[in-house]
């Protein structure tokens, strides 16, 4: 049996499992693990659009991978970055500030603004400075005094992750490392919360089987009709060569009828000297 299957860090596949209206008791179980919010915020934890507003024509556009509200208004923004990104310090900043500035409209005070919460999902390191693989930043002075709670910006780096579990939130990190059947059926054993991730997973996986299918039959197609052109085009050409040759022979005798050397009948039609013997 085939052990492969679609790996959750796969854009399409991570924003079925955690991204899905209908899957949200998954992402509600995975941030209760991580997040200090009271349980209550997860009663209408609720996904909504990712796209970031423009107020003015020239403003930058942006798209966050996941964006969700909590039951007070709390925005939690999870962002899966696979590959390295330039300045993905500033990005993240960026992001989480677009976040919280687009909570407001004109005339709305600024005590309606709501906790952001940024979670960073990297598949490389990106925080060379730090060992551990959960890091969690907020607004404090050097006396580890909050300045306010309005922007939080979790960090997990999975290339950090022990071979051992270590905390609660392990074992869904594990999970997003997976790519093989028999660890994603260890993990769901092991950890019965993520049966659910898991099986989501492995549908995902037979979905993209059917796709992979359904790209080569339409791709068989498209060679059928693409040989079928080739044959008509190669049909018009070896009739266009035909006519031409019959063109030449019939230029040919009548070069010959009138007693032209056949030497030169052959330099202007381009037929052989014994081409136009036989004529």
């Amino acid at each position: 049996m085939n052990n492969e299957i679609i790996s959750p860090l796969y854009d399409f596949a991570f924003s079925q499992i955690f991204g899905n209206q209908r899957n949200i008791d998954i992402t509600r179980a995975f941030l209760k693990t991580l997040l200090d919010i009271p349980e209550d915020e997860y009663d209408r934890l609720t996904v909504v659009s990712p796209i970031l507003k423009r107020f003015f024509q020239k403003d930058k556009s942006g798209v966050v991978d996941l964006k969700l509200s909590t039951r007070s208004g709390k925005i939690i923004h999870i962002e899966l970055q696979v590959n390295k990104r330039a300045n993905l310090r500033s990005r993240i900043l960026y992001y989480a500030a677009r976040l919280i500035g687009d909570q407001l409209k004109f005339g709305d005070d600024y005590n309606k603004l709501h906790q952001v919460i940024s979670i960073v999902i990297c598949d490389h390191d990106l925080l060379w400075e730090e060992k551990s693989y959960i890091n969690v930043y907020e607004l404090q002075n050097s006396e580890n005094r909050c300045f306010t709670d309005l922007l939080k910006v979790v960090i997990l780096e999975l290339p950090k992750l022990p071979q051992e579990e270590d905390s609660a939130v392990w074992p869904w990190l594990r999970f997003l490392k997976c790519s093989d059947r028999e660890e994603f059926e260890m993990l769901a054993r092991k950890h019965p919360e993520l049966k659910e991730a898991v099986y989501c997973a492995k549908k995902m996986s037979l979905i993209e089987k059917w796709r992979d299918y359904q790209f080569h039959k339409n791709l068989h197609k498209v060679d059928e009709r693409m040989l079928l052109e080739q044959a008509r085009i190669d049909g018009r050409a070896q009739g266009l060569a035909e006519g031409l040759a019959e063109g030449r022979e019939e230029i040919a005798r009548k070069m010959k009828s009138r007693g032209q050397p056949v030497v030169e009948i052959a330099e202007v039609t381009g037929l052989s000297v014994n081409a136009v013997e036989k004529l």
